[in-house]
C-alpha cells in the first residue's frame, strides 16, 4: 500500500481518493493481531463474509482487510447469496450482475476471493447451509463468519443459528447502529472487533444512483463502470 501526495490509498490494484477511506485503510494496515493466536493443530484460518453485495462496495473490501489483519486469517471469501431468505427476489439485482461486480472489485487483492459457493447451489441462502459445505470442503480449517456489529442482535432470528455457532467464530465488525445480543449463548462465541467504522451502505449507492447522483468513492472504480455499462439502479433509463 503506498499514499501519494493526493491522498491515494492503493490496496492491491484498487485506488481510492478520499481522506475517509485512507484512514479506514491505513488503520486496518496498523491493526494489532492479538486477538486470536495460531493454534498449530488448526489448518487454514478461513475468513467468510457473505452478502447480498447489490452493489458491493469499498465498505465490504475495506471490512475484511482489517478483520483479515486483526485475526491473521489467511484468507476471505467473499460469497454473493443466490435467493437471500430475508429479500424477496423482485427487489434484488440478478446474481450474474452481483457476482461480476464481486469479481471485479476484489481483482489484484488475492487474500480476498470471489466464492460461487451460494450462487450454484441456487435457492435460498442459508448461511448454515453454506458453513457446513465450507467445513466438508475443508477439513481442518478454523472458520470465521464476519457480519456487522449491528446484525448481532438479529442472529438468533437466522436459521439454525445454533450450527452457525458451532462450525464458525462469528466475527462482528463495527457498524454505527451496533448491538449487543441478549441472548447468551452467543456471547462467547461472538468476536467483537474494533474495526474501522465504513460509512457507506448498498442501499446508499442505490439511492443515489437512482437520484443521479456521483458514487466515486463509494465503491471501485471497476464496479462503477460495470453498473453504468449495464444501466443497473436505474443508471439506464432515459
Amino acid at each position: 500500500m503506498r499514499v501519494d501526495s493526493k491522498q491515494h490509498v492503493c490496496i492491491g490494484s484498487k485506488s481510492w481518493t478520499t481522506p475517509r477511506m485512507m484512514s479506514c485503510a491505513l488503520k486496518c494496515r496498523a491493526g494489532s493481531r492479538t486477538w486470536t493466536r495460531r493454534n498449530p493443530a488448526v489448518g487454514e484460518r478461513l475468513g467468510v463474509l457473505g452478502g447480498t453485495f447489490d452493489p458491493i462496495h469499498c465498505g465490504h473490501v475495506l471490512l475484511a482487510l482489517s478483520v483479515r489483519e486483526l485475526l491473521d486469517l489467511d484468507r476471505i471469501l467473499f460469497i454473493p447469496a443466490a435467493d437471500p431468505p430475508h429479500k424477496r427476489s423482485d427487489e434484488i439485482t440478478d446474481a450474474i450482475h452481483r457476482w461480476r461486480m464481486v469479481e471485479l472489485a476484489l481483482e489484484g487483492l488475492d487474500v480476498l476471493q470471489p466464492s460461487r459457493l451460494e450462487i450454484d447451489r441456487g435457492g435460498t441462502s442459508y448461511t448454515v447451509e453454506t458453513l457446513r459445505h465450507l467445513r466438508s470442503d475443508h477439513d481442518g480449517a478454523e472458520l470465521h463468519l464476519i457480519i456487522g456489529a449491528d446484525n448481532v442482535c438479529d442472529l438468533s432470528t437466522w436459521h439454525d443459528p445454533e450450527g452457525i455457532l458451532q462450525i464458525a467464530r462469528v466475527v462482528a465488525g463495527a457498524r454505527r447502529q451496533s448491538g449487543v445480543s441478549d441472548d447468551d449463548r452467543f456471547a462467547d462465541r461472538i468476536i467483537h472487533l474494533d474495526t474501522p467504522l465504513f460509512e457507506v451502505s448498498s442501499t446508499t449507492v442505490r439511492q443515489r444512483l437512482r437520484n443521479h447522483q456521483p458514487i466515486r468513492y463509494l465503491v471501485p472504480p471497476s464496479v462503477e463502470s460495470y453498473i453504468l455499462d449495464n444501466g443497473l439502479y436505474g443508471t439506464g433509463d432515459s
